[in-house]
C-alpha cells in the first residue's frame, strides 16, 4: 500500500468566524507587499535619499499614504505611520498628555469608556499612576456613548475624550462626529480607536472636529503589525514622539518604515474604498441570517446596538448554560468569548459586565465576527454547531 493511501483524510477545517480578531490577508494585497521584498522591487529603506532604489520606496510609502487618507478623508499630511492601532491608541493618549505638559497645560484629566479597547485602558491607568485623573463612562445598555453621557463631565480640567467610534465586541456605534464637536467647542482633544469601522462608517475626517483617529488594516484584510495615527492639522494637536532615534515620520515616530507592510495597508485601504459598500451589504446580510438561524434553533439574546451596528459583528449570549463549557465545546466554528486581546483572561468580557450583563451571561457569550471571505456555508455551519453545543449545555 502507497504512502499516500495509508494518509487520513484531513479534518473539516472550522468555519472561521473571528474576523475582529484577525483578517486573512486579501491576495491582491499579499501581491503588493511581496512586490515590496523582492531585489527587483522596493525593499529598500525609504528614507535612503541617496539612490533609486530608496526613492522607489519612498514612493511607494507616500502612495500608500495617499490611498489611507483617501479612504478616511483628509490629507496625507496628517497621517503618522504607526505598528499597529495598539501603538496608534498609545500614542494618541501618551504623546498627547505628555506634550501638554511639557507645554505648561495644567490639565491632567482624561474621559474615556469601561468599553474601550485594552490599549487606551491600560494607557489611561498607567497615566493615573503618574497623577492624572481618569474618568470611566459607563455605557448605555445597547453599548453606545452619548454626547448626553459625555457632556456633563466636560471640566476645565479635562484636556482629552476617548472613546471608539465602533466597540469590538457588540459592534455597537457611537457618533464619533457628535461627541467629537462637542469636545472641541470646549477646547478639549478628542480621540477615536477606528480599528473596526474603516469604510465600514464615516470617516470624513476633513469635514470632523475629531483631532485624533487610530487605524489599522488588520481587520479589513491587510497585514498585521502596521497601523497609522491622523493627527489633526488644522487643530494643531501636541504629540511627543515614544520611539526616537531617525526622525522618521516627522520626528513623531522612529524606525525605518517597513515598506511592504505600509504598501499592504494603502492596498488593502483602496481595497475598501472600491469595495467596502458591496462588503458592508453582503456582510449586513449574513448577520442578519446567523441571528435568524440562531434565534429560531435557541434561547438567545443579541448584545449590543442594533439601530446601528457594524456588519460584521455580532455579540450573542445564551441564558441558563454553563458558560464556561460554551466556547470549548464548539468543534465547528471559530470564534471568541469577547476581544482576542482579552482572551487569556479566565474573566467575563468587561465589556458586557459594564453594559449590565450578570457574569454567568457574560460568561454565555460569543462574539462571532465575519467577513471578506465569509460564505452562507460558514454562517449555517456555525449555527448548527452553536445550537448542537447550546441545547446540549441546557440539558
Amino acid at each position: 500500500m502507497s504512502s499516500s493511501a495509508c494518509r487520513q483524510a484531513p479534518h473539516a477545517r472550522p468555519a472561521y468566524l473571528d474576523y475582529a480578531a484577525a483578517t486573512p490577508v486579501d491576495p491582491r494585497v499579499i501581491e503588493v507587499m511581496v512586490s515590496c521584498l523582492q531585489l527587483s522591487g522596493t525593499f529598500a529603506n525609504p528614507s535612503a535619499k541617496d539612490h533609486v532604489f530608496g526613492w522607489e520606496a519612498a514612493e511607494a510609502v507616500e502612495n500608500a499614504r495617499n490611498q489611507i487618507a483617501e479612504a478616511v478623508g483628509c490629507s496625507p499630511l496628517e497621517l503618522i505611520f504607526t505598528s499597529g492601532a495598539t501603538e496608534s491608541n498609545n500614542l494618541a493618549v501618551f504623546g498627547l498628555a505628555k506634550a501638554l505638559k511639557k507645554q505648561g497645560d495644567p490639565r491632567r484629566t482624561i474621559i474615556t469608556s469601561q468599553i474601550e479597547h485594552k490599549a487606551v485602558l491600560e494607557a489611561c491607568a498607567m497615566l493615573e499612576e503618574e497623577g492624572y485623573k481618569v474618568i470611566y463612562l459607563t455605557p448605555n445598555p445597547d453599548g453606545t456613548i452619548t454626547p448626553q453621557l459625555l457632556e456633563p463631565h466636560l471640566t476645565s480640567d479635562v484636556f482629552l475624550v476617548s472613546i471608539a467610534q465602533g466597540n469590538s465586541v457588540t459592534g455597537a456605534v457611537s457618533d464619533m462626529h457628535a461627541l467629537a464637536s462637542l469636545c472641541r467647542s470646549k477646547g478639549i482633544y478628542y480621540h477615536s480607536d477606528c480599528a473596526q469601522t474603516v469604510c465600514y462608517e464615516k470617516q470624513d475626517l476633513d469635514n470632523s472636529d475629531i483631532s485624533l483617529v487610530s487605524l489599522t488594516p488588520e481587520k479589513i484584510c491587510g497585514p498585521k503589525g502596521v497601523g497609522a495615527l491622523f493627527i489633526n492639522r488644522a487643530q494643531q494637536v501636541p504629540i511627543v514622539p515614544m520611539i526616537v532615534g531617525g526622525g522618521q515620520e516627522k520626528g513623531l515616530r522612529g524606525g525605518t518604515v517597513a515598506t511592504h507592510q505600509v504598501a499592504g495597508m494603502g492596498a488593502a485601504f483602496a481595497l475598501m474604498v472600491k469595495e467596502g459598500a458591496q462588503d458592508k451589504a453582503r456582510l449586513d446580510t449574513l448577520r442578519s441570517e446567523l441571528i435568524t438561524l440562531l434565534q429560531q434553533g435557541t434561547d438567545c439574546q443579541i448584545n449590543g446596538c442594533e439601530a446601528h451596528h457594524l456588519p460584521h459583528i455580532l455579540s450573542v449570549s445564551f441564558p441558563n448554560i454553563d458558560g464556561a463549557m460554551l466556547l470549548p465545546s464548539l468543534t465547528k466554528t471559530a470564534c471568541s468569548s469577547g476581544s482576542a486581546c482579552s482572551s487569556a483572561e479566565l474573566k467575563p468580557s468587561y465589556v458586557l459586565t459594564a453594559m449590565g450583563l450578570s457574569d454567568d451571561l457574560a460568561r454565555a457569550s460569543l462574539r462571532l465576527s465575519i467577513g471578506r471571505f465569509t460564505t452562507e456555508d460558514d454562517i449555517r455551519q456555525a449555527a448548527a454547531d452553536i445550537i448542537a453545543v447550546v441545547n446540549k449545555l441546557k440539558r
